[in-house]
């Protein structure tokens, strides 16, 4: 979760109203309206309806949260006399601010992506890479697939009929 938030870019919208015509005061930097918007979306049911001032607020409150961690994390960053903040800083300033159930929806389980989109958009990829590496025409493949599951199905047919046979003939090998 947070680790989506702060890969975001962050941008300046001072200048910027609100879906409600509200000024943004949370400070010099936040995250895109659209991306707030989007993650609303994502993450509340489709029979559900969220009004523009609560998306302000949403924003403001998610903007503040970020503030909060960033701060955090970069104090975490210095007393390790480091210059850039990594994932365990940003896990002790979670602890530190009392968010310790979000510490394990940042660490992956067993390798696997935070994100499932991101996970299917890897894989459509790397599917894609394959086909692209392939020396051999769609037709080719095609014909070669075609090819394979007649085999295969000659195989079954021929299984099938042997398996029929010594049912008739139970006495006979």
């Amino acid at each position: 979760v947070v680790a989506f938030f702060l890969g975001s870019q962050l941008m300046d919208d001072e200048d910027e109203l609100g879906p409600a015509g509200i000024a943004d005061s949370s400070g010099d930097q936040s995250l895109p309206r659209s991306v707030v918007t989007k993650l609303i979306k994502d993450l509340t049911p489709p029979t559900l309806r969220c009004s523009p001032e609560a998306q302000a607020l949403i924003h403001e409150c998610l903007g503040e949260f970020l503030q909060m961690l960033t701060a955090e994390a970069n104090e975490a960053s210095t007393r390790d006399k480091k210059n850039t903040i990594s994932e365990t800083h940003l896990t002790q300033a979670l602890h530190s601010l009392g968010f310790d159930r979000f510490i394990s929806a940042c660490n992956p389980q067993s390798g696997a992506p935070l994100d499932p989109k991101a996970a299917l958009r890897a894989e459509r990829k790397k599917s894609k890479k394959a086909q692209q590496r392939s020396e051999l025409s769609p037709e080719e493949l095609l014909r070669m697939q075609q090819e394979l599951f007649a085999g295969a199905k000659e195989r079954f047919d021929a299984s099938r009929s042997t398996t029929q046979t010594e049912v008739t003939q139970p006495g006979k090998v």
